[in-house]
């Protein structure tokens, strides 16, 4: 999938507070995102999530951009999270990744790999609109594809809208999601900025068909 350069962006404000200067300053070292409210783990380069990857994904995605003993390093906080994956943060050591690699990795594997996370996720989405591919794109990289559960909820309604290809309705899915995390300002924002870019994009595209 080719993201466009709002879509680009929706996903890099939140996933390293909007590109380059931010990145430099909080997110060039491995990170965990509020590690007592979220099952994040530990994050390097533009979103990449080792909690939510295996060593051998590391191995394949990262070699071209770490050393040996760093890809060994994270390899053995791969799959950890929330306080667990804060408390291993130590053991990591100094590493650093520029912003060019973080982005030329993010292109080059992120991208692709979660846009058929989406596919899997939401069936048919292929055959949404723009901005409701890349909205989802943006939920699917924080909150992975699982459906399961009281938490999953609104996936499962989102999925279901995908399905009859009711566009429309998934940005109020999106907003529901928020009574999951009511102190969490950055998930909270995340959400609705979402919801607000599929609203826009149906508006524009709408507009431009009657016109």
């Amino acid at each position: 999938m080719e993201l466009s350069e709002e879509g680009l962006q929706l996903i890099v404000d939140y996933e390293v507070g909007g590109g380059k200067a931010y990145y430099d300053k909080f997110c060039k070292n491995p990170t965990v995102p509020d590690p007592r409210h979220t099952q994040s783990g530990v994050t390097i380069g533009i979103g990449w999530d080792c909690g939510r990857h295996t060593p051998a994904e590391l191995e394949n995605e990262w070699k071209k951009y770490l050393e040996e003993q760093e890809i060994s390093s994270l390899g053995k906080v791969c799959g950890l999270k929330g306080m667990k994956a804060y408390r291993a943060l130590k053991s990591l050591g100094r590493i650093e990744i520029g912003w060019e690699a973080a982005l030329n990795q993010f292109l080059t594997y992120t991208i692709s790999r979660y846009w058929q996370t989406t596919c899997k996720a939401f069936p048919g989405v292929e055959e949404a609109p723009q901005p409701v591919r890349e909205a989802l794109l943006s939920l699917i990289f924080n909150r992975g594809r699982g459906m399961d559960g009281d938490r999953r909820v609104e996936m499962r309604a989102i999925r279901d809208l995908v399905a009859s290809r009711s566009w429309s309705g998934i940005p109020a899915k999106i907003r529901e999601m928020e009574r999951l995390w009511p102190d969490t300002k950055g998930l909270l924002a995340r959400r609705e900025a979402e919801a607000k870019f599929i609203e826009a994009g149906l508006r524009s595209e709408k507009e431009a068909f009657i016109a």
